[in-house]
């Protein structure tokens, strides 16, 4: 049981660092936007750069989960 519990809690995280990343990106850029006054650019520069970070990160964690090293 625990054997097949293991990959799905690794892809569980997955998740979880997808979304992490994505709304501290979003919660960053909404701080700077209102620290500069400057409506949907830092939103949007944030967005983009936790997306790339979760992108990225995503894929390491799921090399680790299907087992596949470099």
């Amino acid at each position: 049981m625990r054997h097949q519990l293991r990959p799905a809690l690794g892809l569980l995280g997955i998740g979880w660092y997808f979304a992490t990343c994505t709304v501290l990106g979003a919660v960053g850029g909404l701080w700077l936007d209102d620290q500069f006054n400057s409506e949907p650019v830092f939103v949007l520069v944030g967005l983009l750069l936790g997306l790339a970070a979760a992108g990225w990160g995503a894929y390491r964690l799921l090399q680790n989960v299907l087992g596949v090293r470099k």
